[in-house]
């Protein structure tokens, strides 16, 4: 394992069971927490470098080595507070910059910014919770688009209406990939829906329901 200097922004849950896992596979991990009392704990509580100060301020980030770091991670609970750790970083030429988005919507701001990695914090609770209420073979594997759509996978079943269906729209909803026999299928116009597939599909969340149903031959 390539051993990296990260910075982690922010000594939250995020931040700081982070740095406990990257510390425990030996990365040089520097974490930068305004609290002190936090700053503190953490320090104990960890092999990593420990830094009090505001890791959106150019100095403290100096201060932590981020004109050498390999990557950054800016995980506090303040969107403005990490797109401008962003900014700092992808001014200097950060190579990896991961940033964490709380709010949903957000996500689009640190697109437009080019930080490509992003953290949605919310989203990816909710499409946990989805999942543990989706029965078997059933499963939201990303929501897009402030929530407004979704990419489910689902199992077809020899009851489904979909099976043998050919193309790639499915009454609505978008048919992106099959898995089948250890093969990835990427769907096109003349790509057959066949039982014991594994389907990936793009609809609106609005239409999930009808998708399900429509799947399971309801």
């Amino acid at each position: 394992m390539i051993h990296t200097k990260i910075i982690i922004a922010g000594g939250g849950n995020v931040g700081r069971n982070l740095t406990k896992v990257l510390s425990k596979e030996r990365h040089k991990v520097t974490l930068i927490e305004k609290d002190p009392e936090i700053a503190k704990e953490i320090a104990i509580d960890t092999d990593a470098l420990v830094l009090k100060g505001d890791a959106s301020d150019m100095v403290t980030l100096e201060e932590g080595g981020i004109e050498k770091c390999d990557a950054i991670v800016a995980a506090t609970q303040d969107d403005k507070t990490n797109m401008m750790i962003s900014e700092i970083a992808k001014s200097i030429g950060v190579p990896r910059i991961v940033a964490r988005v709380n709010e949903p919507g957000n996500e689009e701001l640190f697109v437009k910014l080019g930080i490509q990695s992003i953290i949605p914090i919310t989203q990816i609770a909710i499409t946990s919770i989805t999942n543990v209420l989706l029965g078997a073979g059933e499963r939201v594997v990303a929501q897009i688009s402030d929530g407004k759509a979704q990419i489910v996978e689902l199992v077809i079943p020899e009851t489904s209406s979909v099976r043998d269906s050919v193309g790639t729209r499915i009454n609505g909803a978008l048919l992106g990939s099959i898995y089948r026999n250890g093969t990835v299928i990427i769907a096109d116009k003349d790509t057959r829906i066949e039982a014991g597939d594994v389907a990936l599909f793009i609809t609106k969340t609005e239409s999930v329901p009808r998708l399900l149903k429509l799947v399971k031959g309801e």
